[in-house]
């Protein structure tokens, strides 16, 4: 099989219309949304009876973890928020109990998905048109879910996606947006089953503390890339002035994909940490930093928020900007493409460059689990964690007493 751009733009295939059982035509185009994943468009019509159907297929590999992204649908502008979703994902709206499963693929907007969801429940009223009861209760909540259009009220679109390739659009990238929160997640052995990359590992005895601290362990794992079975080195070290930390490396021999990942070897610190950092030259760039992956990141010269991160970093300081800049373009697919409007455009790229020169500029990491660091930081602030950050980690209702 040949690269993208030897393959013809546009692919045609005569397939069967599940509505007429006649032929019809579907188109198969590969493309790729910029700075974010390629995709395989598939629309497929039909002139016998008018049949149409789009989809969309990701032709882009598993991510490293879930994402779930909750939006707070409150105006018009949010109903034409562009959405991706990948036939791995999962839609909920809570205040109405409705929960679609996996279905097909598709590039569209917010408004999109909930049409969509109607007219699926009118085919399920055609479909069951000898049950009245039946068609009658879903009658109903079609109107319930055709009234969110018009925004009386305000409502919550959840996309859980365990393939993490699942997007909203953010209208104020590369700002937080306020009405959307993102969590990266590590799927379970279901998710994984469903996915198509786990395999049963052979059992081993645990290992004492000593033997984690003198050796390199190993263990096989499929390739968030290809698939492949590959495996993953981990290392209990520990940083001087800090902590230990757990080390995790992964490199796949089949395609070539690696990735390193760091976690703290002592559990959540008992106060949250607030470490600031102002670069004023280049031995500042070549400090050492542990972000873990509940640290969020500020620079306010920039007026720049960056939330939790999917995965804890060994890196420096200038290695951290560069995801800094690497993150901003991945996670806003939208406001850096050809179909960006002109003054985000002008905006993301502003600040990409400005980031290029961060001598001057002052780096905030507040992580309330207390596992992040900078080496030779002297701003550092310890802090008991408010009733919220607790929450969200999970501390209120944990239960140590035997």
């Amino acid at each position: 099989m040949g690269t993208l751009s030897e393959r013809p733009e546009v692919d045609e295939i005569e397939s069967l219309c599940v509505n007429c059982r006649q032929n019809g035509i579907t188109k198969l185009m590969v493309t790729k949304i910029p700075f974010f994943r390629e995709i395989i468009i598939m629309s497929f019509s039909c002139d016998n009876c008018g049949y149409c159907n789009n989809e969309l297929q990701p032709a882009s590999t598993i991510q490293e973890k879930g994402i779930n992204i909750r939006l707070k649908v409150k105006t018009p502008i949010d109903m034409d928020r562009q959405v991706v979703k990948s036939d791995y994902a999962e839609l909920s709206i809570p205040e109405l109990s409705f929960q679609a499963s996996r279905q097909p693929g598709l590039v569209t907007t917010v408004e999109g998905l909930i049409d969509r969801a109607i007219d699926g429940l009118r085919h399920t009223c055609q479909v069951n048109a000898d049950q009245p009861e039946l068609v009658t209760k879903l009658t109903d909540f079609i109107t319930k879910l055709g009234s969110l259009k018009e925004l009386n009220q305000e409502f919550t679109l959840v996309v859980t996606d365990p393939s993490g390739n699942s997007f909203i659009e953010n209208p104020l990238a590369p700002k937080p947006d306020p009405q959307m929160d993102i969590i990266f997640y590590t799927r379970s052995i279901d998710e994984n089953k469903t996915l198509g990359i786990y395999s049963i590992e052979e059992e081993q005895p645990e290992p004492s503390e000593t033997d984690l601290k003198d050796e390199v362990l190993q263990f096989r794992t499929n390739c968030y890339s290809c698939g492949a079975i590959c495996f993953t080195n981990m290392k209990l070290t520990n940083i001087p002035h800090f902590k230990d930390v757990i080390l995790m490396a992964t490199n796949c021999e089949a395609c070539g994909y690696k990735t390193t990942e760091i976690k703290s070897g002592q559990g959540i610190s008992e106060k949250g940490v607030k470490i600031v950092l102002p670069i004023e030259g280049e031995e500042d760039l070549k400090r050492d930093v542990v972000r873990s992956e509940t640290c969020s990141l500020t620079i306010p010269e920039l007026d720049l928020d960056i939330g939790c991160t999917e995965a804890g970093k060994y890196t420096t300081i200038e290695g951290l900007i560069e995801q800094v800049k690497e993150g901003l373009e991945k996670s806003n697919p939208f406001v850096t493409g050809d179909s960006a409007q002109a003054e985000k455009k002008e905006k993301m790229m502003s600040l990409v460059e400005r980031l290029k020169a961060p001598i001057g500029l002052t780096l905030i990491l507040d992580d309330p689990c207390g596992n992040s660091f900078v080496y030779g930081a002297t701003n550092i602030e310890h802090y008991e964690r408010t009733f919220e950050q607790n929450e969200e980690l999970g501390l209120n209702d944990m239960k140590t007493d035997l």
